[in-house]
């Protein structure tokens, strides 16, 4: 009996693999026989699922957006209350484990060339536009009086800077930084936010 090839797999497998050779050469780095190398085929497996290299790269870009964002979006729709959620997803968010610190090693990548390659900044802005629409509902359940959409761009803003410290400088001060921040930075707006609210009914 022949052997079933599942084509998504392999499919994945490449993507993977081409996520390893980007986070440790950069794009600039990224050949289809390095690729090839780090999966383990040859690079007429990689052309039977890619037409060429950049096809590839932006599908890499695309399925790291996509898990990162499967996983983001579990946390934002838990049975929790609205803090504990959007804490929990802006942790997922940062480097704090090798798995998220590889993925951002690649996001870090394809930002310097998103900006001369239309079609990865397309793919960028995508992201930050799914993650802005994912967090602002929960933004305004959190604080009711804030403008809910800048409150989540300063969120955003935040945690692009600090996971990009943390990705450039992985220590565990970095990271307890990050998180320190990012929670005090929540707090903050449902402190603001309950302030407001009490003034007002004055």
């Amino acid at each position: 009996m022949p052997k079933i090839i599942d084509h998504d797999e392999r499919r994945q497998e490449l993507i993977e693999a081409s996520w390893a050779v980007i986070a440790a050469e950069g794009l600039e780095g990224v050949t289809m026989r390095k690729i090839a190398t780090a999966a383990g085929c040859t690079t007429g497996r990689i052309t039977h699922y890619f037409a060429d290299r950049e096809a590839l790269i932006l599908a890499a870009l695309s399925a790291v957006n996509a898990a990162t964002s499967a996983r983001i979006d579990a946390l934002l729709q838990q049975d929790k209350p609205v803090f504990e959620r959007l804490l929990a997803a802006a942790h997922e968010a940062l480097p704090l484990d090798a798995a998220r610190l590889l993925e951002w090693k690649v996001w870090i990548a394809f930002w310097g060339a998103a900006t001369v390659t239309p079609a990865l900044a397309k793919e960028n802005e995508s992201r930050q536009q799914e993650w802005l629409t994912a967090i602002t509902p929960l933004i305004a359940l959190l604080s009711p009086h804030a403008d809910a959409g800048y409150e989540a761009e300063r969120v955003m803003g935040l945690l692009n800077g600090l996971g990009l410290r943390v990705a450039i400088h992985p220590s565990t001060k970095n990271q307890t930084d990050a998180t320190t921040t990012i929670a005090r930075h929540l707090q903050g707006l449902a402190r603001r936010d309950k302030a407001r609210g009490n003034k007002d009914k004055q």
